[in-house]
This record gives C-alpha cells, sequence and structure tokens, in this order.
C-alpha cells in the first residue's frame, strides 16, 4: 500500500521528534552526569575501612549481606554539608542515620572538605556485638 506524499511527511517527523525525544532522555539518564562515585561494600565488614573523596563526589555503601543493617554517622550532618542524598531521611535537618536493605544503598554527597567517621551494625538485633570498626571518609577540595 502506497501513502500519500503528507502522510510520509507526517510520519517522518513524528520518527525525527521520537528519536530527539530518546536521546535526550539518554542524555539525562542517571548514570551519564559526570559526578564521580565511589562505592563501600558491606558484607562481613566494610571496604574500604578509609576513603578519599572530593568535596561534590558520591559516596555509595552497598549491603551485600542478606538482611539489613544500619550505618550511623559520628558526626551530625547539616543539610548545608551534603548537596545529595539517598536513603538518609531529611525532616528540617539531615538524620545522621539509615538502615539499608539487603542487596540496597544509601549515599551521600559531601559539601565541604573535612573527615566523617562511621559505623555500621551488621545485625540490627544485636547492636552491641555486630559493629564494626569505625571507618572514616576525608573529603578534600578538588585541586584546581
Amino acid at each position: 500500500m502506497r501513502f500519500p506524499a503528507a502522510h510520509r511527511a507526517i510520519r517522518s517527523a513524528g520518527l525525527c521528534i521520537g528519536a530527539g525525544l530518546l536521546a535526550a532522555c539518554a542524555a539525562v539518564s542517571p548514570g551519564t552526569d559526570s559526578v564521580p562515585t565511589h562505592h563501600i561494600q558491606i558484607q562481613n565488614g566494610v571496604t574500604p575501612q578509609r576513603l578519599d573523596v572530593h568535596v561534590g563526589d558520591e559516596i555509595r555503601w552497598h549491603n551485600l549481606r542478606s538482611e539489613p543493617v544500619k550505618i550511623s554517622l559520628l558526626s551530625h550532618l547539616s543539610g548545608s554539608g551534603v548537596s545529595c542524598q539517598t536513603g538518609f531521611s531529611s525532616f528540617g535537618s539531615l538524620d545522621d542515620t539509615a538502615t539499608i536493605p539487603p542487596n540496597g544503598y544509601v549515599s551521600l554527597c559531601f559539601s565541604q572538605a573535612g573527615s566523617i567517621q562511621y559505623n555500621v551494625w551488621l545485625n540490627l538485633d544485636d547492636p552491641l556485638r555486630s559493629m564494626t570498626p569505625t571507618a572514616r571518609i576525608v573529603v578534600s577540595t578538588r585541586p584546581t
């Protein structure tokens, strides 16, 4: 079946618009931005124990266990000290603890240089005996 020229033109325009929308979506899809992401793995402990990052980098704590774990930052963070967060609740101020579900993650981006210490509890029912050694994230300004 042969379509009239006007129909072909409309169909071509629709395909071009659709292709343009797909390209635009691909350009802003998660994981394609230029923010460096650093990964901390939680299994029978925390790896790495010390992580050096720059202001604005994303830090992701991945729970690779089959049960939830709890992370607690040892210094209180204000909303101005964090430029992005996933999994930490904020009701007026940023909560310094988060529960990470099995195979899930939480993340933070620090907006100021400094040193952040934290602990992870591997067994929520036994917090006294399941706390990992204190780990540290050292945040520095990006060299110019």
